[in-house]
């Protein structure tokens, strides 16, 4: 069950997509961090190193944890960087155990994110678009912007990353989205307009575009654009490094191992609340 921890306090960690990009830099980091015991990497059952063990640069073997579909030992809390039908199924081994998740997971659908909700009501749940304290900065400059700025001003989020990630706009531009639009006082719902192509006409009051690139190895790069009369105010954000999110996700697992049932934030983590 969430709250207990493994050898001598550390908290007991598994790591879902621990085979991808994300989940290879949360495992690296996890092993060289204590505060936590990796006990469980999770991954796809097309994943070739399947059964295999854990390996790190050095060659070291994670302590005997191989790569498996579903997690055969316990852990205080899951961070997902799996697929938004992985999550489903690791929120619910979770929801079983009583393990806290940390999802990174973009993507999920209207049906996933209701699950998310509803497991929250059962076990402490954190869902993040994005795990950087700079990216968190930014989304509350966001809100205070779109708020001091008022409807003169339109707001255009352009966002890069590698060619290839899978969903478009990011999540963490969806993110700026809701932040500029609870600056306004206003539902996003009806707002936002991906990319503009052909005879499109002047731009409605209150529109939000939001403009997605995919080139290279780019790790993510996010602009906000605030055009006014007279003036335009820009507010950008770069990753250099995978790292900034993995460690922003382990920070996360930490916070929240062993609180009680809830939806929980990286605003709450960062104390940025």
């Amino acid at each position: 069950m969430a709250g207990n921890t493994g050898g001598e306090g550390r908290v007991r960690l598994g790591v879902a997509g621990a085979s991808g990009r994300m989940g290879q830099r949360v495992v690296a980091l996890a092993a060289a961090d204590g505060r936590f015991e990796l006990v469980c990497a999770l991954t796809e059952a097309s994943d070739p190193r399947l059964g295999k063990p854990v390996m790190f640069p050095s060659s070291d073997d994670c302590g005997g944890v191989v790569l498996e579909t579903r997690r055969s030992r316990a852990c205080d809390v899951l961070i997902d960087f799996s697929s938004p039908v992985g999550t489903l199924a690791h929120l619910a081994d979770c929801v079983r155990d009583g393990a806290a998740i940390v999802i990174g997971t973009t993507g999920h659908d209207a049906a996933a994110l209701g699950a998310i909700r509803e497991a929250a009501r059962l076990i402490a749940v954190l869902r993040a678009s994005n795990f950087s304290l700079g990216v968190n900065l930014l989304m509350s400059l966001v809100e205070r912007a779109a708020a001091a700025l008022g409807p003169e001003f339109d707001i255009e989020v352009v966002e890069a990353h590698h060619r290839r990630k899978v969903d478009a706009p990011s999540g963490t531009a969806l993110s700026l989205v809701e932040a500029a639009a609870r600056g306004r006082g206003v539902s996003r719902e009806g707002l936002v307009v991906t990319g503009r192509e052909g005879a499109v006409g002047p731009r409605p009051a209150g529109q939000i575009g939001v403009h997605a690139v995919r080139m290279g190895d780019v790790v993510g790069e996010h602009d906000v654009h605030f055009g006014g009369p007279g003036e335009t105010l820009t507010l950008r954000h770069s990753a250099l490094s995978r790292d900034t999110f993995a460690s922003g996700a382990l920070r996360a697992a930490a916070w929240i191992a062993g609180r009680p049932a809830g939806q929980y934030s990286m605003a709450e983590v960062l104390g940025l609340t």
